[in-house]
């Protein structure tokens, strides 16, 4: 499966399980792709407390989140 979502601006609470049930089906092999502003990461020197929550919490979710390249700065840290 194939789930596109846009801008998120680092509130990723639409993928919370009661706003996403279709979740507990997905494995890994599925995807939830975010386009447009991701906004989970900001600082590219040092990763902050709230990045790294968010961050782990979608990494420990059953699908595969995916973005779009934006025009941010925050580019630079993920490259």
């Amino acid at each position: 499966m194939i789930y596109i979502t846009g801008d998120t601006h680092a509130d990723f609470t639409r993928l919370e399980e009661d706003k996403f049930p279709i979740q507990t089906e997905m494995t890994q092999n599925d995807y939830v792709i975010i386009c447009g502003d991701f906004g989970g990461v900001w600082n590219y020197i040092v990763e902050s407390m709230h990045e790294k929550q968010w961050l782990d919490w979608l990494d420990n979710k059953n699908f595969t989140t995916l973005f779009c390249r934006w025009k941010s700065w925050e580019f630079w840290k993920i490259i």
